[in-house]
């Protein structure tokens, strides 16, 4: 049924859609709460986030392998924060054409045509850092395995992790 070996880009491309569709809702549910004392926590989100994160952070996983021995951490954070902002700024204004954007940061003060904000920038740093060293580097450790695999070694086999015991 599956191929063995590192997971596909669809299954990373999946990983990272739902990664950030779960971020938004959390995001939204938290400044709802931080902002208006909302004990309800109403996160909110649309479908277009599936497609906007898992494609983002496909660029950002490809960015990361290609960019990791070369530019230090700080720097790639930087690079990861315009890709973000030009993205959002970019689904942002396609979206808005057909009347389907879900953001609008006009109440911002140092928003751009209601599409993005830097006073988002600290947030959108934070969530890259959080993006490289936790969500890509993992996603990227992730394999599939037969469960029938015959050609175990003897001795603990790192699977996805933990530390497994073989028969």
């Amino acid at each position: 049924m599956w191929e063995h070996g590192p997971v596909s880009a669809w299954v990373r491309f999946y990983i990272y859609a739902i990664h950030g569709y779960f971020a938004e809702v959390m995001f939204t549910a938290a400044w709802e709460f931080v902002v208006n004392m909302n004990w309800k926590f109403p996160g909110v989100t649309s479908v277009w986030s599936l497609l906007i994160y898992g494609t983002s952070n496909m660029v950002i996983e490809h960015l990361y392998l290609r960019l990791k021995e070369k530019v230090a951490l700080p720097a790639r954070l930087c690079i990861y924060v315009v890709w973000i902002y030009l993205w959002e700024f970019s689904t942002g204004l396609v979206l808005r054409q057909f009347g389907a954007c879900p953001w609008d940061y006009s109440p911002f003060d140092f928003h751009f045509f209601g599409l993005i904000t830097l006073e988002y920038a600290p947030v959108w740093f934070f969530g890259a850092l959080l993006t490289e060293q936790i969500l890509i580097k993992n996603t990227l450790r992730l394999f599939f395995q037969d469960d029938e695999q015959e050609t175990r070694q003897p001795g603990p086999q790192i699977m996805n992790g933990p530390s497994m015991k073989s028969d």
